[in-house]
């Protein structure tokens, strides 16, 4: 485990957040040592739509179905933790007599908490009981619900659709969520690291490999990520051999990331790939493509990005009307927050949304794992099943002690 001054920093925000109920957001970006924190001291996160022209700075959490994007849950930064130290945000503070007594009450713990051997934290938030997954898919539904998509991508000539299913796995023993989320920014230093802590909502962990859009000042980025294979860190990614079927599938994706900037008369945009990328275990292909505008018109031009892009067709289908109305009908179990996004907004002028993927919920004394994969109309249901045992390995990984030893 990582032991340093900073991460007993964490550790403490995160649970005196919790001691006091408060909406908390721990991340680490791909390929970064700078895990990041911020704090919500109203104690209440509401369903909003991301507005990237407004430039509150915050971190976003959204379910796979979104209204419209108006269910997007905004974890307001009134305190953000990064390496350089611990900043108030004044917006949401200064004249607010509930907030100023939860800021109070939350550095006074803090203060008590950093000067204390790290305390296993034995508490977190969970969803309300019907707000919980119910639904875990066995491997005989998982094989028909992908018989069924063939059929439906068969009959009706659509491309692609992406089907997934959850299960549930006991948390170990002295289960931890800081230290879960360590774990996993040990393990996957490429992906975007994440844990997310909402009273009444839940807490979520993951380690997404999916960019949504990044933007700063500057320029507007997206990518374009889809087909798996199973990877082992240290051999060469020259060395990975894709498919037909892959490589269909991630085409797929780029075309549609591509056909919207066009539709947008967007012409003037970088596009590199695909190219093979890692993801811990596995491996996928990947295009990014990229933006260059002033920087208020690359504001509206997230909006339009997050709007028309979510969900993405990697996580959705395509076209997509058509893939969601399938899941919506025949998964029948609730994504919730998995194949949403996540991320933070304008800290400290930047934002970076990520596909909530290879993520998990936590439940009282369990963990319920979400995963999925592409179906065309040349898959085969016993494959796609492998692939999604091979991807539910990402977070068994720090759930099963006998992962953990082999990492």
């Amino acid at each position: 485990m990582i032991k340093n001054k900073y991460w007993d920093e964490l550790a403490a925000l995160y649970q005196g957040s919790v001691d006091h109920k408060l909406p908390v957001a721990l991340w680490r970006y791909p390929d970064s040592d700078d895990p990041r924190a911020v704090v919500d001291l109203s104690g209440a996160v509401r369903p909003v739509k991301i507005d990237f022209t407004r430039r509150t700075p915050g971190f976003a959490f959204a379910p796979f179905v979104n209204n419209g994007g108006k269910e997007t849950l905004f974890i307001r930064a009134d305190l953000y933790l990064n390496q350089t130290g611990l900043q108030i945000f004044p917006n949401g503070v200064a004249g607010n007599g509930q907030v100023e007594q939860n800021k109070i009450r939350l550095l006074d713990t803090l203060h008590n908490l950093v000067d204390q051997p790290r305390r296993v934290q034995d508490n977190w938030f969970t969803a309300p009981q019907h707000h919980q997954t119910d639904t875990i898919s066995t491997k005989e539904a998982f094989c028909q619900l992908v018989e069924d998509a063939i059929t439906y991508i068969r009959a009706t000539g659509i491309k692609k659709i992406v089907t997934s299913r959850a299960t549930e796995t006991l948390l170990p023993p002295h289960f931890a969520p800081v230290t879960a989320f360590e774990l996993l920014c040990r393990f996957y230093p490429h992906a975007f690291v994440s844990l997310v802590s909402i009273p009444a909502v839940g807490t979520w962990l993951g380690a997404s490999p999916e960019l949504l859009l990044s933007l700063s000042e500057q320029k507007l980025c997206t990518v374009a990520l889809a087909g798996t294979k199973a990877y082992s860190p240290g051999v060469p990614l020259s060395a990975v051999k894709w498919g037909t079927k892959e490589i269909e599938e991630q085409a797929l994706v780029g075309d549609y990331i591509r056909e919207f900037f066009q539709q947008l008369t967007l012409s003037d945009f970088a596009e590199d790939g695909p190219r093979t990328v890692a993801a811990g275990n596995v491996a996928h292909l990947q295009t990014k493509f990229e933006i260059k505008l002033n920087s208020a018109q690359l504001l509206h031009l997230a909006n339009q990005v997050l709007n028309n892009l979510h969900p993405t067709s990697a996580v959705c289908g395509m076209p997509k009307k058509e893939a969601l109305s399938f899941i919506l009908e025949k998964e029948k179990y609730d994504r919730s927050f998995y194949s949403g996004f996540l991320g933070p907004i304008h800290l400290p002028d930047q934002s970076h949304l990520f596909v909530n993927l290879r993520c998990m919920q936590l439940k009282a004394d369990r963990a319920v794992l979400y995963i999925g994969g592409g179906i065309t109309q040349d898959s085969v249901p016993e494959l796609e099943w492998e692939e999604t045992v091979l991807k539910s390995k990402t977070l068994l990984a720090i759930l099963q002690p006998e992962l953990v030893m082999e990492n």
